[in-house]
């Protein structure tokens, strides 16, 4: 896998919204990526086509029959406090928009509120019963795991990623540092698709194929992080501030993933699980709009005029 001090990119990453043939484009696009996103992308359909044969060719376990009260109150809690960062969001676009229309403060006032509405949704579903819940094959004990969770976090850990990184390529056009991001995006889709297919099918080798790959895909977005921060970081605005809730925000990504890894082999209970993923669902998606606020409103017109769009 390419080290982070790979050699960077030689084609700009606005060359390819300048281009009007669109297979053009493409080869642009693909050349703009450094050597670990296009690893993502990679490891993007190698995921894809993994599990599209595991559904084709293995059986999925059992349902998960039992219905746990504890877990189900979790929820719906969580659905209620949710509700409460995402009206704060709200206000503060209608406000912008009524004001100083930056357009990066809009858009990721956009992105912000489509994430909280994305948690609302499949807390909201758990909460009364759709959680699609299935045996884990892969834990010790009998266990449910969520799909109707994995599916929210295919569409959340996305969004969450645009949250954390669109700051650090303020000085890029909202579609740059979006295509800039996209492998990773596309490769954390994925990955919450092996993992929740790796816990759910019967066969033990194929169960843990899928979530060692999904392991190795989720190394892959850390290090393709890496490169991004480290060739934007100097060029941004606040960049103490921006590479601090990059630190944060990977760090709570690896408790996920050891609580999940855990939780399999025994560790913790399916409720101590359930609420550490709600606890930090809340909090870490708060965390980010929050910082997103300092971003573009405590350093006022100094950071506005860093984050200026420069339209070709």
């Amino acid at each position: 896998m390419p080290s982070m001090t790979s050699r960077a990119p030689a084609v700009p990453m606005k060359a390819w919204r300048l281009e009007e043939d669109h297979r053009i484009q493409r080869q642009l696009i693909w050349k703009s990526w450094p050597p670990t996103a296009r690893w993502c992308i990679r490891l993007t359909f190698f995921q894809i086509s993994s599990c599209v044969l595991t559904h084709l060719g293995w059986t999925v376990g059992p349902a998960y029959q039992a219905y746990n009260e504890d877990e189900m109150e979790l929820f719906s809690i969580a659905r209620y406090v949710l509700m409460v960062p995402l009206m704060l969001v709200t206000v503060y676009n209608l406000v912008e928009w009524c004001t100083r229309r930056n357009l990066r403060a809009l858009v990721i006032s956009h992105v912000c509120m489509i994430e909280f509405s994305v948690k609302i949704s499949y807390y909201s579903l758990m909460s009364v019963g759709y959680g699609q819940a299935y045996q884990n094959q892969r834990a010790y004990d009998v266990r449910p795991i969520y799909a109707t969770r994995f599916i929210g976090w295919a569409f959340a850990v996305p969004i969450l990623l645009f949250m954390n990184l669109y700051p650090l390529l303020d000085q890029h056009h909202p579609l740059e540092a979006l295509m800039r991001i996209l492998p990773q995006q596309a490769a954390s889709a994925a990955y919450c698709w092996a993992c929740f297919l790796g816990c759910v099918v019967t066969d033990p080798l194929m169960g843990w194929y899928l979530n060692t790959l999904g392991c190795v895909a989720y190394v892959v977005v850390i290090a393709d992080e890496m490169v991004l921060v480290y060739y934007s970081i100097l060029e941004t605005s606040q960049p103490i501030l921006k590479g601090y809730s990059v630190i944060v925000k990977e760090c709570v990504f690896l408790v996920y993933t050891f609580v999940w890894l855990f939780g399999n082999w025994g560790f913790a209970t399916s409720y101590s699980c359930q609420r550490f993923y709600t606890v930090t669902d809340i909090s870490v998606k708060s965390a980010m709009a929050a910082l997103l606020f300092f971003y573009w409103n405590v350093s006022g017109e100094r950071t506005a005029s860093k984050a200026e769009v420069k339209e070709e």
